[in-house]
C-alpha cells in the first residue's frame, strides 16, 4: 500500500519527485539494481525522507504503476461523450489501442533493463480497467439492440488481450489493430 502524504509545504509534490527519480533510475538500471540509497542519492536528500513517503521500494513501484494507469484511464475514456453508440464504441477501441501503445512505450527501454515488476503491475491493472469498461459498453450495446453478445465479458477479455498482444509485438499500426478489433466486434455482434 502506498502512503500518500500531503502537507502545507508541498508533500505531494515532493512525493512525486521521488516517483520521478525512481522511474528514471529504474529505466536506466533496472528495478533490482536500483536501491533506495540510489534514489535518495539521485535526489540529494536523506534516506529518512524517502521513508516519510514510502514504506519500501515496492511502494514506489506501485506509485509509478498508479501514475501510468491514471494516464491510461484518462486516455482510454477521452471523448466518450458521443450519443451515437457505434461512434462511442469506435472511439473507445481507438482510445484503448492508443492507451496500451502509450503504456507499452513507457515500459520499454532501449537497454536490456528489467522492468518486469512494473510492467506486470501496470499492464494487469490497465487490462482489468479496459475489460471492465468494454464489458459495460458491450452490455449497453446489447440493451440498445446494437449488439447481440451472449457473453459480453468473455468477448471483452479476448479483445483486450488481443490488443495488448498486438501492441506489444510492435508490428501492427494502431489503425490496423483498431480495424481488426472493430471487425471482430461486428462479426460477433450479429445474429
Amino acid at each position: 500500500m502506498v502512503i500518500v502524504t500531503q502537507n502545507r509545504d508541498g508533500g505531494e509534490e515532493r512525493r512525486n519527485e521521488f516517483v520521478d527519480a525512481a522511474e528514471k533510475l529504474f529505466k536506466e538500471n533496472g528495478i533490482v539494481d536500483t536501491t533506495i540509497s540510489s534514489i535518495v542519492k539521485e535526489m540529494n536528500v536523506a534516506k529518512g525522507l524517502f521513508y516519510y513517503y514510502f514504506k519500501s521500494k515496492d511502494d514506489v513501484i506501485d506509485a509509478i504503476s498508479e501514475k501510468y494507469n491514471e494516464v491510461f484511464n484518462e486516455m482510454m475514456n477521452a471523448s466518450m461523450d458521443h450519443s451515437d453508440y457505434p461512434a462511442r464504441l469506435r472511439q473507445f477501441v481507438g482510445n484503448t489501442v492508443g492507451s496500451f501503445r502509450d503504456l507499452n512505450n513507457k515500459l520499454s527501454t532501449d537497454d536490456d533493463v528489467d522492468l518486469s515488476q512494473l510492467s506486470m503491475r501496470s499492464v494487469e491493472e490497465a487490462k482489468s480497467n479496459a475489460i471492465d469498461a468494454l464489458t459495460a459498453l458491450f452490455e449497453e450495446g446489447n440493451e440498445q439492440d446494437e449488439l447481440m453478445l451472449v457473453h459480453p465479458r468473455y468477448y471483452a477479455e479476448i479483445l483486450i488481450s488481443g490488443i495488448i498482444e498486438l501492441v506489444s509485438q510492435k508490428e501492427a499500426e494502431d489503425d490496423e489493430i483498431k480495424e481488426i478489433i472493430l471487425d471482430l466486434i461486428e462479426r460477433a455482434g450479429k445474429d
